[in-house]
């Protein structure tokens, strides 16, 4: 374990409020960032840990494994049950990321 400590600044905290589109008052940036600092801590502490000290690797692979083959996914039809809206056949969605938004 080191005993650096990581240390999220408030100006993080905003730029990842921004990307997450929340708004944090000015007031509770220096709170918020020192509780991803602990949260981010903790990460380390976890990284820490020897992969030995959790054991051989486990007799089964932990998801079953299936032949990976192409099947049918309705695309045209699946598209349209699931896009808000559709322009010259293709599915369009409200801008989430990017400047002007």
């Amino acid at each position: 374990m080191t005993s650096e400590r990581p240390v999220v600044t408030p100006a993080v905290v905003l730029e990842v409020a921004e990307l997450a589109r929340l708004h944090v008052p000015e007031d509770e940036l220096s709170r918020w960032a020192g509780q991803l600092s602990r949260i981010v801590g903790y990460i380390d502490q976890l990284a820490a840990i020897p992969e030995q000290a959790f054991g051989g690797s486990p007799a089964a692979p932990a998801t079953p494994v299936r032949p990976d083959v192409p099947r049918p996914g309705d695309g045209d039809r699946a598209l349209a049950a699931n896009a808000p809206r559709r322009l010259h056949g293709y599915g369009v969605v409200p801008r989430v990321v990017g400047a002007g938004s």
